[in-house]
């Protein structure tokens, strides 16, 4: 009895095996495979890849990889892939790439917190080109000089009215 049980379940076990080869096969024929061609992927262990040797210190892993793999790669970094763009001849590629073939709002979703909801990356595409263009004025050398001023009065009163209080609560 037990020896057809155990025939029963490596019977069911290989053709499980079978199904899913012949299934890897078929889509491996049918799907057509894409014509864009990925970055070269540094080497590293199974689930964790490039973690450790990242944590260790990225600029030396990114000073080991450069002559190894060029200046487009991706370092797998536990379930994350990183993908570096290093010199000014790719690095373009990410700052002039159209928002369909790469979105700067999934990519800086954690700075949604240090603009606040609803401005730059925590809205739609048209929107945070407006804004890029107001703060791409404001941010300029001109304009940034002529708030210098304004921030020395506000240090100033800041430390005023800090005094003021130290000595108001120092005399009570």
């Amino acid at each position: 009895m037990t020896k057809d049980t155990d025939n029963k379940f490596l019977n069911v076990g290989l053709l499980i095996l079978v199904t899913l080869l012949v299934a890897k096969l078929i889509s491996a024929l049918i799907m057509p495979r894409s014509q864009k061609r990925l970055p070269p992927v540094m080497k590293g262990w199974p689930l964790i890849g490039g973690l450790i040797r990242f944590l260790k210190g990225p600029i030396v892993m990114l000073r080991e990889e450069y002559p190894k793999l060029g200046s487009v790669f991706t370092v797998n970094l536990a379930n994350w892939k990183i993908t570096f763009l290093i010199g000014p001849e790719v690095s373009a590629h990410f700052f002039k790439a159209s928002e369909a073939d790469l979105s700067q709002q999934e990519v800086y979703q954690f700075n949604v917190p240090t603009f606040g909801p609803g401005v730059v990356f925590d809205v739609d595409y048209s929107i945070r080109q407006e804004q890029f263009r107001f703060f791409t004025e404001s941010l300029r050398v001109s304009k940034l000089k002529g708030y210098v001023d304004q921030m020395v009065v506000e240090a100033e009163v800041i430390e005023f009215l800090t005094s003021q209080l130290f000595l108001l609560f120092t005399t009570v």
